[in-house]
This record gives C-alpha cells, sequence and structure tokens, in this order.
C-alpha cells in the first residue's frame, strides 16, 4: 500500500502531480482531509460535504473481469438477499407496476418480483447470469447490457419501480447512474437499492470491499445526502440487524492464523490483483482456486472456522446488538419528486 494523494496549500486534496484535483463523485465536493486508507494504487477519502468514503483513483473493471470474478455465481439460484426481502416486504413500496432491476444477476429477484405481482425487465453486465436468468427462471425481458445502453436502446420506456441492489457500490460515477435511473422512472415512480452498510461491525479487512469490486462505501446518512440532493424524498430506509452468521464470520475475520494461506499455498489473490492480471494469468488464478485441491480445502478450512464462531457469536449477539452493531446491508426505498405544475393564467 501507497501513498497517492495529499493536501495542497488551499486544504484541497490533489492526486500526485496535481493535475486532477479529487472530488466527491456524489457531489463534487473535495476531501479537506489526508486518505483514510491507501490500497494498492487507490486511496479511500472522506467527503466533508456529504459524508461518502470513495476510493480515488478507480475505474470500474470491463465485463470479463466481472464473468470471471463471479463465474461460481452464475450457476446458482441463489436465495433472495435481505435488500430483496426488505423491499417485497416493506408496506410503503408498491406492489405491482413495471419494475426495472438494474444489475439484476441471475434474475433470482426478478423470478420473485414477477411472482409476486410486477411485471419485470432486468439489465446485467455479465452475458453469462443473462443466460441463467432465462434458463433458470424463464424470464425473457433481461439484457445483457450497461444501464446505459439500455437507456439509450429504449429511450420512451418508463417504469413504475427502478431497483439496484448491491450495485450502487460498484460505480465509479454513482452520480451518472443514478441519473439514468431516474430518466427511467415515470411520474412519480420509485427506486429501492441496497448497499453494504459503511457502519456494520466489522473486523479485519473485507478484500471485497476494496477496489476495483467496492468502489465507494455508504453510510445511512451518505446515502440519505445522495438520494435527496438527486430529487428523490427517502421513504424508509433499513439497517439489517446483525445476526449470528454474521456476528460468526466478523470475530472469524478478526481470529486471524495465517491457516488458509498456508494449505493453499499461497495468499489468495485478492479483486485487485485480480484487476491486474492479464487475461491469460486471471484465467490461470480462477482455475486454480476453483480445481487446485489445496485451494478447495484451504476455502473449507475458512468456512469451517466460521462455523466454529457460531457458539461465540450466539453468546455475544444480545450484547453487540444492545451496543448497536449492525448487520451487513443496508436497505433504501425513495420516491421521485416530479416537478410541480406551474398554474395557468
Amino acid at each position: 500500500m501507497k501513498q497517492v494523494g495529499g493536501a495542497n496549500a488551499l486544504g484541497l486534496c490533489v492526486p500526485q502531480g496535481g493535475i486532477h484535483p479529487i472530488q466527491c463523485p456524489a457531489c463534487s465536493k473535495p476531501p479537506i482531509r489526508a486518505a483514510l486508507e491507501n490500497y494498492d494504487s487507490a486511496s479511500l477519502y472522506e467527503c466533508p460535504g456529504c459524508d461518502l468514503h470513495f476510493w480515488h483513483p478507480v475505474a470500474m473493471p470491463d465485463v470479463a473481469w466481472h464473468e470471471q470474478t463471479y463465474q461460481t455465481r452464475d450457476q446458482t439460484a441463489l436465495p433472495l438477499e435481505p435488500g430483496h426481502r426488505f423491499f417485497l416486504s416493506d408496506p410503503k413500496a408498491p406492489k405491482s407496476g413495471r419494475l426495472l432491476d438494474l444489475g439484476c444477476g441471475v434474475g433470482n429477484f426478478l423470478a420473485a418480483a414477477r411472482d409476486s405481482g410486477f411485471e419485470v425487465t432486468g439489465v446485467e453486465l455479465n452475458p453469462s447470469a443473462v443466460r441463467f436468468a432465462r434458463e433458470t427462471f424463464g424470464l425473457r425481458d433481461i439484457f445483457a447490457l450497461r444501464p446505459e445502453e439500455f437507456r439509450a436502446a429504449n429511450p420512451d420506456k418508463t417504469f413504475d419501480v427502478v431497483t439496484f441492489f448491491e450495485v450502487l457500490e460498484h460505480q465509479d460515477d454513482p452520480q451518472r447512474f443514478l441519473k439514468i435511473a431516474q430518466e427511467c422512472l415515470a411520474s412519480g415512480g420509485y427506486i429501492a437499492l441496497s448497499v453494504p452498510n459503511r457502519t456494520r461491525w466489522q473486523k479485519g479487512v473485507e478484500t471485497l470491499d476494496y477496489p476495483p469490486n467496492h468502489l465507494t462505501r455508504w453510510s445511512p446518512l451518505a446515502l440519505r445526502n445522495f438520494l435527496e440532493k438527486n430529487g428523490f424524498e427517502v421513504l424508509s430506509m433499513q439497517q439489517e440487524p446483525l445476526n449470528i452468521g454474521r456476528a460468526a464470520q466478523v470475530l472469524s475475520m478478526g481470529l486471524r492464523t495465517g491457516l488458509v494461506a498456508k494449505i493453499a499455498g499461497e495468499r489468495p489473490p485478492s479483486p485487485s490483483d485480480l484487476a491486474a492480471m492479464p487475461p491469460a494469468e486471471l484465467e490461470q488464478a480462477i482455475e486454480r482456486m476453483n480445481h487446485k485441491t489445496s485451494h478447495r480445502l484451504a476455502a473449507r478450512l475458512a468456512l469451517w472456522k466460521n462455523f466454529a464462531m457460531i457458539p461465540a457469536a450466539t453468546m455475544l449477539l444480545p450484547f453487540l446488538r444492545m451496543r448497536g452493531f449492525t448487520g451487513l446491508y443496508l436497505y433504501c426505498l425513495a420516491r421521485k419528486r416530479d416537478a410541480v405544475a406551474k398554474p395557468t393564467t
């Protein structure tokens, strides 16, 4: 890890060379403090205006990286995530209408939304996930496109609800992403989303929460500021309660033994490591992690370690909840504020 930025005489953070000022991708304000953390070639900054934590410099990886990194998730009918369940049970959320899910993955949420009464459409970057969604759930209106490509191909199509669960934190330009979602909304339409909760209880390093996978970190305050600034009224916001499984995982992360790396014969590559690899080397690394006996054994050991922490997590959970510790997910439902028509004279 290395420092890549600092503060100039005016208190504005600038990257090495001072060419481009560092600005918050949500509200454009410059950070006024030094980086909170450094990782590979990027640094994490805190926005003094909206409370967002963001990495700089960063760029979203391409389709090939997503296919390689998430390939095992493209072959399984995953259970609904907490954000999905929050939306489907939210009394303030609509229960029918046209729904567009941006970053719909393998389509598990789209299938549940369809079965509950919505007319569903999905957009997903990963073509393998789109194929799986079509074949497994019989979803037809699902497309392997970027959101901006879908919008350009359907400029007149609008939806009553636009959802994006565990997607916003992957965007290098969240402002542009939200604008596309907003353009897809009908008058008075809703958005529903979830992001990893920055204020969650955690110990140690969660490698998936670093570039090039996660490019921003959201708190309840940062998310509310971002949505309200862009013309939305926040109707409900829920922080996932800390549960036994998450508590056991955090305790396991805090108890570092080094056995996983020893058994695997190497330190498992992080998302940043994978993103920097040439295509052939990336394919070999993924192949080793998926098929080499030592890597499979190391992955099982990590799971066993989590399970071993369940008794301790069960005992500590009431105390941890009393201290205000929360789980991984932050859910939000908001409604578009449409401009009030001027009275005619």
